[in-house]
């Protein structure tokens, strides 16, 4: 298994948000975290990507425990991080927002990144200030992805972009996942997330309390929306 969450608690400032979180990620698989706002889902990646220290509770990759370890230390481990809002440099082009993340070796490098997303090449000179949403989110995708991760974390990859442009997020999130990058994703856009996972996991008041495949969570459409108050 290349990802164990195992009886997780965190929270801020003494608050609890977190009640024992549990799951896996196997090694090529791309699962989903669902839930309404507030329920815990931004904590529970946090905590993985080492963000926020838990007060129990592990976060096990590759057979090691990361739980209390820093955020560098993680993805020394393989973990990329695409965070919600993205957070480029902006007073960076997108090659030197690549470059000041890529590492040495392995398969993904700028060269690649822009092979995957031709938009990137063709604004490689422009500043990040300069770029659209959907341009700095591809950047965010590029500037993970460059550290040649084992895994890849999303959260709220949709967050404030076009229809059109979540299209065409997903359809690189999809070839990631066909390539064996394994994929963790927070997302409201369910067609996102559907579109991008083999499983999906619910949250709610900071525990999971559903998880199935994509084909099954779809098939019940009572249950979805007992879960998630849609249709």
């Amino acid at each position: 298994m290349l990802l164990e969450v195992k009886d997780l608690v965190a929270g801020y400032d003494g608050s609890r948000v977190l009640n024992g979180v549990s799951l896996n990620v196997d090694t090529g698989e791309s699962v989903a975290v669902l839930g309404r706002n507030g329920v815990g889902k931004t904590t529970l990646m946090e905590a993985i990507m080492g963000l926020v220290k838990p007060t129990s509770g592990q976060v096990v990759v590759d057979g090691v425990d990361l739980a209390r370890r820093p955020p560098n230390a993680h993805a020394r481990a393989g973990v990329g991080i695409v965070p919600q809002g993205r957070r480029i440099f902006a007073p960076l082009t997108v090659v030197e927002n690549l470059e000041i993340a890529a590492r040495k070796r392995g398969e993904w490098t700028v060269k690649n990144v822009m092979e995957l997303m031709p938009r990137l090449g063709e604004r490689r000179n422009n500043l990040g200030s300069q770029l659209s949403g959907g341009e700095q989110q591809m950047v965010a995708i590029g500037r993970a992805l460059v550290g040649n991760p084992k895994l890849l974390i999303l959260d709220e990859p949709s967050d404030g972009l076009a229809p059109a442009v979540v299209n065409q997020v997903g359809e690189v999130l999809t070839t990631l996942a066909s390539t064996g990058l394994a994929v963790l994703i927070v997302e409201q856009d369910l067609r996102l997330a559907f579109d991008v996972a083999q499983r999906v996991m619910v949250m709610q008041k900071g525990e999971i309390i559903h998880e199935s495949t994509v084909a099954e969570f779809r098939s019940d459409g009572e249950r979805a929306h007992a879960l998630l108050g849609v249709g």
